[in-house]
């Protein structure tokens, strides 16, 4: 099986480049041939898969976390369909929330996600496509705008924290709490709200073990919105615990809705937060692509 890995140095903190001899030997184990590319920015994952011949390949692998992964979905996403070979997984981020509905089990390993490459069996996956003032972007896992994307840019300054680096960024903003004026259209219903914040997900987890979206499903063709409403401080904090089990969506001050279809408007400038990046604006068009993409899994 000849496979092209897409790795990033700097993932986890720049953690991950002290498990490339690991992740090299266990491609070795199991007997998986492998041409690797090293991104050297931020950008440099789209720019890696667009710019090479895939068809020289049975699969592509991304090694990092969810923003890697955001970033070479890009520039896959440039290819046309017939170049578009089987997408592969190793999960070495921050977060790395996507990897959860790869292997639903709780505890994982590289290991198991290179024998769930080895076995080709793969599975297809829906994406989001955003359009924002004249650009596209396509997102895996959740884009949020708010409150979680001010969480978002603290976590990425504490990403030696690993997962709890998401913990400590709520609680840093918390303290900073404001609304904003949202007029958002759900499949063509408009609403305007004061709102805190809009998870807009694909898959169930974001920040690692926060199950933000307990009702995803990544091939179900329709998106999950949370939607969290003016609340205090205090019903904020305590609102928060019950993310880790999904029970947040219970609350009074979280609305659960499922869309194929979202565009945000807001009277104040508000950027989004794809897959961990802090990556485009509003006003924003979000729609679902069903079964866009084949992972391994």
């Amino acid at each position: 099986m000849n496979l092209l890995c897409i790795y990033n140095p700097q993932a986890g903190g720049g953690k991950s480049i002290h498990h490339l001899g690991e992740v090299k030997r266990l491609f070795n184990k199991h007997h998986l041939k492998v041409e690797f590319l090293f991104t050297e920015h931020a950008q440099h994952a789209s720019e890696l898969v667009e710019s090479t011949d895939l068809l020289q390949y049975e699969g592509l692998v991304i090694a990092g976390g969810d923003g890697s992964f955001f970033n070479a979905l890009d520039g896959y996403m440039k290819k046309p369909q017939n170049e578009r070979i089987p997408m592969g997984i190793l999960p070495l981020g921050t977060g790395n929330s996507l990897s959860r509905d790869i292997i639903l089990e709780e505890k994982t390993q590289i290991e198991d996600f290179i024998k769930v490459i080895k076995k080709k069996k793969t599975k297809l996956f829906d994406i989001a496509k955003v359009v924002t003032k004249g650009e596209t972007f396509y997102y895996s896992n959740m884009m949020g705008f708010g409150f979680i994307n001010d969480v978002v840019e603290t976590a990425s300054k504490l990403k030696a924290f690993k997962s709890f680096a998401y913990t400590l960024g709520v609680l840093y903003n918390t303290v900073k709490l404001n609304t904003f004026d949202l007029q958002i259209s759900i499949d063509g219903e408009e609403h305007i709200m004061d709102n805190v914040f809009v998870i807009i997900s694909n898959s169930r987890y974001t920040g690692g073990n926060y199950l933000i979206a307990p009702k995803a499903e990544i091939n179900d063709g329709k998106l999950d919105l949370i939607i969290l409403n003016k609340l205090s401080r205090i019903n904020l904090l305590k609102t928060f615990p019950k993310i880790f089990d999904g029970s947040h969506i219970n609350t009074p001050f979280v609305d659960y809705i499922h869309a194929k279809k979202v565009i945000l408007k807001a009277k104040v400038p508000k950027t989004l937060s794809p897959d961990g990046e802090v990556y485009g604006n509003f006003p924003a068009e979000i729609s679902c692509l069903p079964k866009a993409i084949e992972l391994y899994s």
